[in-house]
């Protein structure tokens, strides 16, 4: 009976360290990717003030992204193939991303970055409460304090103003920030029956697909003009491909909730950026 007792102790404390290697490394995928993304807004300002447009961009990110991400499904050897209800899901969250990336980058194009950041960074508070709501997590008035502190306390530092503030960046901003609030806890949870890589190829390509065809319906295509102008066009695709993967590759490691807590890095880095990139003010 000692021996049976030692032995499920050892299981369990093994259980509990490798829960504790997960959570870290979703951690550092998590902060991997908010520094990624912290950085497009201005990249994709950079390509605007470079002669390109927000469809064009959006457009290119995405078709590089999806490239990326089936090429390391493929590569590392995860399954392509997935239940059809999944399979399903995926592609309507990729409608949903495509829209969410117009909203976001659209709204940079329309008020200044840092206004656009405070304002889609609502969406871990969103993410808190539908995932609460819906029972993926336990309610927590320590949670809940958190982010609505980190929201607070974020447009405290802007001196968040609504004079002269631009109505279509801010419906923009608004629906990206309420898209991703439904991708981030729609994906996780199509993703604890599917692979989160296939989930996030299918997302990418179908968000590829939609923004390609939104391209040649517009019958114009954008692109910069200037060496600036194709850096910021670059260096979208590069650190939103980056972000893009360690973020769904975090999900099921440390779950929409927590994933979204750490995000709150990401505008403080995103309004840094746009300071030193592009000489924006507080």
């Amino acid at each position: 009976m000692t021996m049976v007792t030692e032995q499920f102790q050892e299981r369990s404390a093994q259980c509990t360290r490798q829960s504790r290697r997960h959570q870290l490394l979703g951690a550092s995928f998590v902060v991997l990717s908010t520094a990624a993304i912290a950085i497009v807004p201005t990249f994709a300002k950079l390509a605007y003030d470079g002669g390109s447009d927000t469809l064009t961009v959006i457009a290119g990110r995405s078709i590089v992204t999806a490239t990326v991400c089936v090429l390391v499904t493929i590569i590392l050897g995860r399954p392509l193939r997935m239940p059809c209800r999944s399979l399903a899901i995926s592609m309507g969250l990729g409608l949903l991303y495509a829209a969410h990336l117009y909203g976001l980058l659209g709204a940079v194009a329309h008020m200044p970055v840092n206004m656009a950041v405070l304002i889609y960074f609502l969406h871990p508070l969103m993410i808190g409460l539908a995932a609460m709501l819906a029972g993926y997590e336990r309610p927590s008035r320590v949670r809940l304090g958190a982010l609505t502190a980190a929201i607070m306390g974020l447009g405290m530092s802007l001196g968040f103003s609504l004079d002269g503030v631009n109505l279509v960046g801010v419906a923009l901003a608004s629906m990206a920030a309420l898209l991703a609030a439904a991708i981030i806890v729609g994906s996780s949870v199509v993703m604890r029956n599917s692979d989160s890589l296939a989930v996030t190829s299918y997302m990418m390509l179908f968000a590829a697909l939609t923004l390609s065809i939104l391209g040649l319906a517009q019958g114009s295509v954008k692109l910069p003009v200037t060496s600036e102008g194709w850096l910021g066009f670059g260096g979208v695709s590069l650190s939103h491909t980056i972000g893009t993967l360690a973020f769904f590759g975090a999900i099921p490691l440390l779950g929409a909730v927590r994933a979204a807590m750490i995000t709150n890095l990401e505008p403080v880095l995103g309004i840094l950026f746009a300071m030193l990139i592009l000489g924006e003010r507080m």
